[in-house]
């Protein structure tokens, strides 16, 4: 069934597929249990947590300065000390705050260590440490601004059952979510008459040679980073393919189970030849190998390239670049030759997802999980959605037309696309990855020839199957 076309709809459908990345469990003698929530609990106790505003705390905090920037965490952190001046923050920002992170988790100093931090990539090692605190009471928590109503109840409808946990156990509560796919300038496409919704894989394939035909470059993405083209871009098509072939259920299982076959999967193949295909034809842009992000993004907004496979952060990403007359458009490519059928779009986690360090005091890490409660307040994801292009998480958001305006126009664009034609989002989460070192080898036998690929140079099929040669190890050194 195509979905509503009212806007509060479509996004409440949008965040019902929002999922974080599941932080780690912490270790049964580091885990604080639930603030008791009464006035008399302390001396100048806050009604909503029991907690003392009479004793001092500093949190120190990891932000990612990603697409979306910091000025949403710097905003709710505003909010939250204006409202707790006996809480203070001792911040660090940085785009590489990840690589900052691991350095930390490796020295395993838990005094220097941040008290707040985003996931990173040794995120299933320090699950199995238990180096990250459980959150699960504040699901059962009431919210400032909804009284009455827990937090699990007032999210959108879906997040609190899908959202991602190890163990059972909760880490963090979904902030914002994103969705990912083709973003151009639908001024250009307008003046040139290019299809702006390919219904299909041959409508698809013709407006990029329709495009070529013009000097310019179809599709650029940022060759430094391939995960660009095979996870915003592509990283569904697999789950799109498999419901085109009817082998849909049979996927999602071995999919979520981070079973063989995986990079040689009859899906994934399909996917890497056609764009195998694509290269052969030229429609990639030539030294995509040597551009970052921002790179790629410029030379779509410079009408270098019309179409960048990235996230709806672009727009705040490039708000300093945008050309004036500049309107977003979005697109999601069609794999199959049904117009009829479900176009799968990239839909997970977008800013948020913090998590804390498990061994810190009992008070600074009570005062921690208060913060990460304050990000769902309407306040903060009000200005989020405005300011930083996030997707909100609140069922009550789209309540008030105001808050809807201040939706980001990237964002949506998404939006309009959902309202016209037949989508599906997929989080594409691995619910039993593996994680021996020979999966990061085989992902790294995979990324390595992304570019060759797309570029036309290199046959995908020898380098998936290779990839699964590899894996195969993990998956045997996993069960010794």
């Amino acid at each position: 069934m195509y979905r509503n076309k009212k806007l509060s709809v479509l996004l409440m459908f949008v965040l019902v597929f929002t999922v974080v990345i599941a932080g780690c469990s912490s270790k049964d003698k580091s885990t604080s249990s639930s603030p008791e929530v009464s006035a008399n609990t302390k001396p100048n106790a806050s009604p909503e947590n029991g907690l003392s505003k009479d004793e001092k705390v500093k949190i120190k905090i990891a932000i990612d300065e990603n697409g979306y920037g910091r000025a949403w965490v710097d905003n709710a952190i505003k909010i939250f000390t204006t409202k707790y001046p006996n809480v203070s923050f001792e911040t660090t920002a940085s785009p590489k705050i990840g690589e900052m992170v691991n350095t930390k988790i490796a020295a395993n100093n838990d005094t220097d260590m941040f008290d707040i931090f985003p996931g990173t990539a040794n995120v299933t090692t320090i699950m199995k440490l238990g180096k990250v605190e459980a959150i699960d009471d504040l699901w059962e928590r009431e919210l400032s601004d909804a009284p009455g109503k827990k937090l699990k109840d007032i999210l959108a409808d879906g997040v609190y059952d899908n959202h991602a946990r190890y163990d059972g156990k909760t880490y963090n509560i979904p902030v914002g979510g994103y969705t990912a796919g083709l973003f151009f300038d639908t001024v250009l496409f307008d003046k040139n008459g290019w299809n702006k919704s390919p219904q299909t894989w041959d409508e698809f394939v013709k407006l990029l040679a329709d495009i070529k035909a013009t000097g310019l470059a179809p599709i650029t993405y940022a060759g430094v980073y391939p995960d660009y083209l095979y996870s915003f871009g592509l990283g569904v098509k697999p789950f799109e393919i498999a419901e085109n072939n009817g082998t849909l259920d049979a996927f999602i299982k071995n999919f979520r189970n981070d079973q063989l076959p995986k990079y040689a999967s009859p899906e994934n193949i399909e996917m890497w030849q056609k764009i195998y295909g694509l290269g052969q034809k030229g429609y990639f842009a030539p030294g995509l190998a040597a551009m970052n992000h921002t790179q790629s993004q410029m030379m779509m907004l410079q009408h270098k390239a019309a179409l960048v496979p990235t996230g709806d952060w672009i727009q705040n990403e490039m708000k300093t670049a945008i050309p004036e007359g500049f309107k977003w458009g979005f697109m999601t490519i069609p794999f199959g030759n049904d117009p009829k059928q479900t176009k799968w779009i990239a839909n997970d986690a977008g800013s948020g997802g913090m998590l804390i360090w498990a061994n810190k005091p009992e008070l600074t890490k009570k005062w921690a999980k208060e913060f990460l409660l304050s990000l769902t307040t309407l306040e903060v994801q009000t200005f989020n959605a405005e300011n930083a292009g996030i997707f909100p998480v609140r069922k009550d958001f789209t309540q008030d037309a105001a808050r809807m305006a201040k939706v980001q126009d990237a964002p949506r664009a998404v939006l309009d696309y959902i309202a016209k034609n037949k989508t599906r989002f997929e989080s594409m989460r691995i619910l039993n990855r593996v994680d021996d070192p020979a999966a990061v080898s085989a992902k790294k036998i995979f990324t390595e020839a992304v570019n060759q690929i797309a570029l036309g140079n290199q046959d995908p099929v020898p380098i998936l199957e290779k990839a699964d040669k590899k894996f195969k190890e993990a998956i045997d050194a996993q069960k010794k």
